[in-house]
């Protein structure tokens, strides 16, 4: 039997409709396989505390730019410290090493200005520096301050000794010629040298203005000066008053004696700048002074002076053998021969001839004041003082290892012991006997008048009258003798008189003999030889 119905049979085909999730599946392997591909390392950061920090929010960045950013935080252990995890941008991947360094950027307030004031709006981020090359490294330990210096900054870093501190601090500013050239960075006690080691980072390139001669000093404070100027304020600039700063000087290096420092040089820092002429003195030599006034005012360091020009400085004051009434006060000082002459500084046995002679024509040692306000003293050693060279000594005298040097009563002394002298001999004055001498004349006065007083005063003038009138006529008579005398010279200088005549004549004569001493001297100012060779013919 035949079967006039078809057959069917089922194909094995995919239906179009499914093309596109399958496209899409590929699509989104692909892209998963390229955002696995392009996915940066995860590194982790163990920091104090996660104040501020944001998961898929805070930001790692490097220059500015962002290349990280925080996935997860966690605790620790311990539950002391807190781990982020960040996720890396691949860029950065062969700058993490070892010596990578990362820290939260936060707004911070401090002695050397304000940082991180945008944080305020965008919130805290961290900040990456990568440091130098090394090896591999994906946890790291943050730092809890910003590093002073980034590792991509250029410059230079050097090490600063000094005694103390003082105001300096983390981001004090370096000047030179008071132009910001660097910061300090950090800073550490030693004590088994007993100095502090300040750190410096000069930026390039000023890092060449530093040589191994080139000197240190601290600019920060102020200060006052009173002294042959009035009052003089030392204030450096106001970011030096503020937050402490250094600066440096080098000096001209002729011919090219002193290389640039190296990394990490060492230089000692000098508290002002006068310390750094002071250290320049390489030697001094001690001498001894014994004053017998008070030497209040007077401190270690104090300038010694020659004629205006300090020539050293006092090293030591005190007593030589506990308090009594002879015991003189002992004052140690440093001659400084560099201060004299700086190109040809005199040695011990010249400079001790020097003193020799200078002492023989009276040169002694005096106090005299530095400072009005103050009150501080200064040693003055004063060449050819009168009072000393009459009876001064003509050579130095040793006390001990010193060699001593005389001293004269300071100023205020030799003013108080004249005023003493002065009033001693107005007390040795008699007073008293003066006094009775002065009462004795008055009485004497007093008595001479009493005695004028009881005497009969108008019969003596009485009998004075009646003398002048008797002497009346005696007048007359004497106006007449008078009158015939005039007669008699006028009759003697008439004009046509013997005596009048013989007077012209005499007048005539000395007339000539006048213009012949006048031609003589003429002549004898012309030729001062004639009176010796004679006249010369005309």
């Amino acid at each position: 039997m035949n079967d006039n119905h078809p057959h069917l049979s089922r194909v094995g085909t995919v239906s179009p409709i499914w093309i596109i999730p399958l496209l899409a599946l590929l699509i989104a392997g692909w892209l998963a396989l390229r955002a696995w591909q392009e996915r940066g390392p995860e590194i982790q950061i163990v920091l104090d505390g996660a104040a501020g920090i944001r998961v898929g929010q805070t930001q790692v960045r490097f220059r500015d730019v962002i290349v990280g950013q925080v996935v997860d935080t966690k605790l620790s252990s311990n539950f002391e410290k807190v781990t982020v995890f960040v996720e890396m941008d691949p860029q950065v991947e062969p700058l993490l090493s070892e010596n990578s360094r990362f820290w939260v950027v936060s707004p911070r307030i401090s002695l050397g200005g304000v940082s991180g004031l945008d944080t305020l709006l965008s919130g805290v981020y961290i900040e990456m520096d990568p440091g130098d090359p090394g090896a591999r490294q994906r946890r790291f330990e943050g730092l809890t301050e910003p590093p002073p210096v980034r590792s991509y900054e250029q410059g230079t870093q050097y090490v600063l000794l000094s005694e103390e501190l003082a105001s300096l601090d983390i981001g004090s500013p370096v000047f030179h010629r008071q132009v910001p050239v660097g910061e300090v960075t950090r800073y550490r006690l030693l004590p088994e040298i007993g100095r502090v080691e300040i750190r410096i980072f000069i930026n390039s390139p000023y890092d060449q203005l530093i040589r191994t001669n080139t000197t240190f000093w601290n600019v920060s404070g102020f200060g006052f000066e009173f002294g042959s100027d009035g009052l003089v304020a030392q204030v450096d600039s106001l970011s030096s008053v503020i937050a402490g700063g250094l600066a440096f000087s080098t000096p001209p290096d002729i011919d090219r004696q002193h290389d640039i420092a190296k990394p990490g040089a060492e230089f000692h820092l000098f508290d002002d700048r006068e310390a750094v002429a002071e250290g320049a003195l390489t030697y001094s030599y001690p001498y001894l002074m014994k004053f017998n006034s008070s030497v209040r005012g007077l401190s270690v360091g104090a300038p010694v002076e020659f004629r205006g020009i300090q020539v050293g400085k006092v090293e030591h004051v005190g007593l030589e053998a506990g308090i009594s009434n002879n015991r003189e006060i002992d004052v140690v000082v440093s001659i400084q021969p560099e201060r004299i002459d700086p190109d040809d500084a005199p040695t011990l046995a010249e400079l001790n001839d020097l003193f020799a002679s200078l002492v023989a024509e009276g040169m002694r040692a005096q106090l005299k004041t530095r400072s009005y306000l103050t009150g501080a003293l200064y040693v003055d050693l004063v060449p050819s003082l009168a009072e000393a060279a009459a009876g001064g000594p003509e050579s130095l005298d040793h006390h001990g290892e010193y060699l001593l040097l005389p001293t004269s009563d300071s100023q205020y002394s030799q003013i108080a012991r004249r005023i003493t002298d002065i009033a001693q001999k107005i007390a040795e004055l008699p007073f008293e006997s003066i006094g009775d001498n002065l009462n004795n004349s008055l009485k004497g006065v007093a008595d001479m008048v009493s005695e004028i007083n009881r005497a009969k005063i108008v019969d003596d003038v009485d009998e004075l009258l009646n003398g002048l009138n008797g002497s009346a006529k005696s007048l007359d008579q004497a106006i007449d003798g008078l009158q015939s005398t005039i007669e008699s010279i006028d009759s003697v200088v008439a004009p046509d008189s013997t005596l009048q005549h013989r007077l012209t004549e005499m007048l005539d004569d000395v007339g000539d003999a006048a213009k012949s001493l006048e031609a003589l001297t003429d002549d004898l100012q012309r030729y001062p030889d004639s009176l010796i060779r004679g006249k010369k013919p005309k």
